[in-house]
């Protein structure tokens, strides 16, 4: 099994399980700085600090060959790391199969527009025990009734095992263009790549660790979330505000973001708040002409800015999607030519999966994927337009996490609105109720596998033998994590009632979901004419911007930063300030001097979710809610 060692898979599936459950309770319950949402993986990156500097030193002082190896701790963070990614699918599933016969009414007419077209199968329908999920047991722990969730959660089943197996075969088909040929910089994976690296002399304590450099690095947030955290408990106690008045943008520091930006290409930074500002100017145009602001119905709350303009960046990111697939087409021929015919010139050997095994997993869990729509009433057309919107939004935002480092972003037009706007709600009809329930996995994608996956290949190359196994253990960390999370989740709201947790997940997201969704049965949209020219714009400019970057050498506008220019607003001042930060260094000190000042940012990343640990520990025996510290 070489490095993939049954130690290494059983301690990952088991905090797998506890990561799981731990993002709900940390997210709804105790509400503090969000624990799951993000590309971020804090958890996991918590976990292999405490597995490095706490359980390797204190076993390794006993005995030097019990100690987790690099290889097994790479795999612990990889699964760890995937099962941090799925709460957020689980936040959304719970609200919307729960609440439609509890919020139904004759006021939101729901009983005769949204009711009668869900599937027997798909939600729970014992009224009695809705309530009790939504009103709770006045804190006192109750059994759950899982027979009358038995049902929805194995018709969800078969959908959430293909959107995953998709997720990891789709990723294993571009690993090696993205790695090798195009070299993206993956800078959320840096930080656990720089923990696990070993020195000539094998020490117990890792180079990273012995570095003071990194250390006052990782001072800057701790302190800083300490005064923040501690003002929450004594408000007297001075705080410190993050929020930045800056004339060009609207935004807040984020000592693990700016970390982010910092590892990688100026001219990627440099495009990333360029971009953001040109939008800003953009809009600002457009309003004061009256082009292109007026509301489209299809344009629900998760499509962020201007109806032109969140048009244009559905449109950027299909061509660079479709850009990327034709710069990687000699790969991914190899790809097919290797899965179809054995070809002997194209090596898979250090994949976690065969060519042959990733694309016929990928063709079987699409084709499930629209079975599935097929079965709640989508028609075929409405599939297609879905799932092709839905797998362009997962890549595009999947590729600006691997190459440009932003762990926090928003899709400017999400895949089930897009789809509407495409080609009208009038063409969906009754199976817009269907449609709503894809929200699930197709919506305000702040949190969702691919981008993991894709960094977690990216850290596979780590790992010496047994890769074959990591794609086992990578789906169970998936599916126990999920289990994870939907048991804490149904504990704490058959404990203390889903309306009292979070509020926007369990009140405002499924009333807000049914309620435009019966505005839309009852208003029928043709397609979107203005929508389409705006998407054709805006794939124009990008289309025009990669070829640019492509052919002219001093071309210096990096295109990544287009297609979410109207989402990135909020962390624009940090990508600036990186830019800033990191050309007098380069300039006047060049990569030596980047090398010596590079672990700092890398500390200030590692304290940033260092701070997060201390005060999700302390507010859950406190009872302390809403202490959030910083993004």
């Amino acid at each position: 099994m070489g490095q993939v060692t049954l130690r290494s898979l059983g301690i990952g599936l088991l905090l797998a399980f506890g990561v799981g459950a731990a993002v709900p309770f940390l997210s709804l319950y105790v509400q503090g700085s969000n624990a799951g949402a993000y590309f971020t993986s804090q958890i996991a990156h918590l976990l292999l600090f405490l597995l490095l500097l706490v359980v390797n030193a204190g076993i390794g002082s006993i005995r030097r060959s019990w100690i987790l190896q690099r290889g097994e701790l790479v795999v612990i963070f990889i699964m760890t790391s995937l099962a941090n990614s799925v709460p957020g699918l689980i936040s959304y599933w719970v609200p919307l199969v729960s609440s439609p016969f509890y919020y139904a009414s004759p006021e939101n007419n729901w009983g005769e527009l949204i009711l009668p077209y869900i599937p027997t199968w798909l939600v729970p329908h014992d009224l009695e025990a809705i309530r009790a999920f939504f009103e709770g047991n006045e804190g006192q722990a109750s059994a759950i009734p899982w027979e009358v969730w038995l049902t929805p959660l194995l018709s969800w089943l078969p959908l959430i095992v293909a959107l995953h197996v998709a997720t990891l075969c789709l990723m294993v088909v571009v690993r090696r263009h993205w790695v090798e040929n195009e070299r993206l910089v993956y800078p959320v994976m840096q930080l656990p790549l720089a923990m696990v690296q070993d020195d000539e002399r094998g020490s117990l304590i890792k180079p990273f660790f012995r570095n003071g450099i990194m250390w006052i690095g990782f001072s800057v947030p701790v302190l800083t979330g300490t005064i923040i955290g501690l003002h929450a408990y004594f408000p007297f106690l001075p705080t410190i505000d993050l929020t930045i008045p800056f004339p060009l943008f609207s935004s807040r520091l984020s000592f693990a973001t700016l970390g982010f930006f910092f590892l990688i290409q100026r001219e990627v930074t440099f495009g990333l708040w360029l971009f953001t500002l040109l939008n800003n100017l953009q809009e600002t145009i457009y309003r004061a002409i009256g082009w292109g602001i007026e509301q489209e119905p299809a344009i629900s709350v998760w499509s962020y800015g201007l109806p032109s303009l969140v048009h244009q960046g559905m449109g950027a990111m299909i061509v660079l999607v479709l850009g990327g697939l034709w710069v990687g087409r000699e790969h991914i021929g190899n790809v097919f030519r290797k899965a179809l015919s054995g070809a002997p010139d194209s090596d898979d050997s250090d994949e976690i999966l065969s060519y042959r095994s990733a694309v016929l997993g990928l063709i079987g869990s699409v084709g499930v994927l629209a079975g599935w729509l097929w079965v709640l009433g989508i028609p075929l057309v409405g599939i297609a337009t879905l799932l092709f919107f839905m797998f362009v939004v997962y890549v595009a935002l999947t590729r600006v996490v691997a190459e440009g480092g932003v762990a926090v972003i928003y899709a400017p037009l999400v895949a089930p609105d897009a789809a509407v706007s495409a080609i009208g709600t009038s063409f969906f009809g009754v199976g817009l109720v269907g449609l709503a329930f894809t929200r699930v996995f197709a919506n305000d994608l702040l949190n969702f596998a691919m981008p993991h996956v894709a960094n977690s290949l990216k850290l596979s190359g780590q790992i010496e033998g047994g890769r074959r196994y990591l794609f086992w253990g990578m789906l169970l960390a998936l599916l126990v994590g999920l289990g994870g999370a939907l048991w804490m989740l149904m504990h704490l709201a058959y404990t203390y009632g889903a309306i009292n947790l979070r509020p926007p997940h369990f009140i405002w997201l499924p009333n807000y979901v049914y309620d435009y969704t019966a505005t839309q049965m009852s208003s029928p949209s043709p397609p979107n004419w203005l929508g389409w020219f705006h998407t054709g714009i805006g794939g124009g400019v990008m289309g025009l911007l990669m070829l640019a970057r492509r052919y002219w050498v001093w071309w210096p506008l990096h295109p990544i930063g287009f297609p979410i220019s109207s989402t990135f607003h909020w962390m624009a001042f940090n990508a600036f300030l990186a830019w800033l930060i990191k050309g007098p260094i380069l300039y006047y000190g060049g990569v030596h001097l980047y090398r010596q000042v590079r672990p700092f940012f890398l500390g200030m990343i590692l304290g940033h979710f260092a701070i997060f640990g201390i005060f999700w520990i302390i507010d859950s025996f406190t009872g302390m809610v809403g202490n959030g510290l910083f993004l």
